[in-house]
């Protein structure tokens, strides 16, 4: 409870990428999990490059460990998949609203993750 409510209201946030396959979905994870990875070890945030890009790219083991850590924690999935871990981190933090942000090299695979997510949240057609 606060001043201007009488009841706590709860915003959950953080990354969500839907596709076709887990592994679709994870893909868009990659190029600003490196980015991030890139600037912790560097001082610098680079433009996201194309996941295949990342993929070939040698790292060291403490920019390897940063870009591992920033694959986890995140939604990923396929539309089934996303829908009930959503439900779960629902259920469990009690949130009224969610924020996603999602940043990824490829637009249109994002613009398809963003659909995908509005038919789960019941919010486009299916």
């Amino acid at each position: 409870p606060s001043p201007w409510a009488s009841e706590p209201y709860v915003v959950i946030s953080g990354t969500i990428a839907v596709a076709a396959t887990p592994g679709a979905a994870r893909r868009l994870l990659i190029p600003e999990a490196w980015s991030m990875a890139h600037s912790r070890t560097r001082g610098t945030f680079p433009p996201l490059p194309p996941a295949e890009r990342v993929e070939a790219l040698e790292m060291g083991a403490k920019e390897r460990g940063f870009y591992e850590s920033g694959l986890t924690g995140q939604l990923a999935g396929t539309e089934e998949e996303v829908a009930h871990a959503l439900e779960t981190v629902l259920k469990e933090t009690g949130a009224q609203e969610v924020l996603v942000t999602t940043s990824t090299y490829d637009r249109e695979a994002l613009l398809d993750s963003y659909r995908r997510l509005a038919r789960i949240a019941g919010l486009s057609p299916a």
